[in-house]
């Protein structure tokens, strides 16, 4: 398989896998975490634990395939730092850089109040339910507030990418290095 077509079927893997890990982050925020959501066992029908390991693998899932797109895209994230960082740098702001910071920041948060704090829900229950401790609750407000800013962010980067997954015309290859296509 050449890499264009290796990099389309990542990208149609990766966005509603992507779609399913935002989807339920904010049903988690919304319906589990603010209000009265931490004694709830249920939303939508379905139970707590469901949606939290929903959510879990779709996490794995996107990292892995975002690893792999990184290293499809290598050159470009290289050319990024290097304009951005590099000592002739041209002082300007790059949001595809912020993206990803922002996405680490989400994935570090997330990782880290799944596997590190106490009181996680195990993979295969129960539901933890009920008030969460005070570190805990902190980690997780993080990894929301990331989180939806992670969401405007790649929103924004599929957006400008959508036309090329669909099988629109490419930019001229000039603008792809610009713009960190290449």
């Amino acid at each position: 398989m050449k890499r264009r077509q290796l990099n389309l079927v990542l990208d149609w893997c990766l966005a509603p896998s992507a779609l399913i890990l935002f989807a339920t982050g904010l049903l988690l925020l919304l319906r589990f975490h603010v209000g009265g959501g931490a004694s709830a066992t249920s939303a939508l029908g379905v139970d707590r634990l469901i949606w939290v390991n929903l959510h879990r693998f779709s996490a794995v899932f996107v990292v892995a395939a975002v690893a792999a797109h990184v290293a499809l895209h290598w050159r470009a994230f290289v050319f990024r730092f290097a304009e951005a960082f590099g000592a002739e740098r041209r002082g300007w702001f790059d949001v595809e850089l912020v993206m990803y910071a922002v996405c680490v920041a989400s994935a570090l948060t997330g990782f880290i109040a799944w596997l590190v704090l106490a009181g996680s829900t195990p993979l295969f229950g129960p539901a933890a339910i009920g008030r969460l401790s005070e570190t805990r609750h902190h980690w997780i407000d993080a990894h929301h507030i990331v989180s939806l800013v992670t969401l405007i962010l790649v929103s924004h980067h599929f957006g400008h990418r959508f036309r090329s997954m669909t099988g629109g015309p490419r930019r001229p290859p000039s603008a792809r290095v610009l713009h960190g296509f290449g």
